[in-house]
């Protein structure tokens, strides 16, 4: 048995388009074959969910959500989770970057995503509006995410939060942040999914496209997508037409 994981927006699917059905097939036969299959991904679970439940011959073993800082089984039963500390979010949230209202400002529980300044390209019904005292009295935020205007705005961003909080981490995608415990990344998050369920030591394909896929790649040697960046195929020990491409060759 074998494990494959992939990262959803830009990878399994186009940004901004249906999966292809070729990646439907190819994901049933390989699980047809005894293998498994998930996404991980930086959405959080109410986000990715909302995606997939429309493809009625996608099944799923496993999610990691939010970059790696939670991860759920075949039957939505959390297997890890790590929220980011109380009084650190509190700080983060007076930072003056955070308060600016010029960038979208999301939080991240364990299941569902709340909305202090909504991103204009994700639906208003799925992110409830949520104020600040409110969002720091939910006891398990596990991310907070804003879109930058460019990814380098971002990088920056980033790298001032874990300046002053070493504790937070950034996961960049695109101009996205996404602000996490510092551990959290796909690569931890799928190695965490791993050791809590039965499939330790089993091996692990994983394909991305984006920077925030970078840890999942270097730690499992995995693969990439045609339509990444340069240093995404740099890094990648193989590049792929598709993510149902990978799995058949695998297989």
């Amino acid at each position: 048995m074998k494990i494959a994981a992939t990262d959803f927006d830009g990878t399994l699917c186009p940004i901004g388009e249906p999966i292809p059905e070729e990646n439907i097939r190819a994901i049933k036969a390989w699980q047809e074959a005894g293998n498994k299959f998930g996404i991980a991904t930086g959405r959080g679970l109410s986000l990715i969910r909302e995606a997939v439940e429309k493809y009625e011959d996608l099944k799923l073993d496993f999610l990691v959500c939010n970059n790696g800082a939670v991860s759920l089984d075949a039957q939505g039963n959390m297997m890890h989770c790590q929220p980011i500390f109380s009084e650190v979010l509190r700080g983060l949230f007076e930072m003056e970057v955070v308060q600016d209202e010029r960038y979208s400002l999301l939080v991240f529980t364990a299941h569902e995503v709340y909305s202090i300044r909504p991103n204009p390209l994700i639906p208003i019904e799925l992110i409830p509006p949520i104020s600040v005292e409110r969002a720091l009295q939910l006891p398990d935020v596990v991310q907070i995410s804003m879109k930058f205007t460019t990814p380098e705005e971002a990088q920056q961003v980033s790298e001032d939060i874990h300046a002053k909080y070493p504790s937070l981490g950034g996961n960049i995608n695109r101009s996205y942040l996404d602000i996490n415990y510092v551990e959290s990344n796909k690569g931890w998050g799928l190695q965490k999914m791993l050791d809590s369920g039965d499939w330790k030591g089993k091996e692990l394909l994983v394909i991305g496209d984006d920077k925030n896929d970078l840890p999942m790649i270097e730690r499992f040697y995995g693969f990439t997508v045609a339509t990444a960046k340069p240093f995404m195929q740099e890094a990648a020990a193989k590049v792929y037409d598709t993510v149902g491409a990978m799995l058949l060759d695998n297989m």
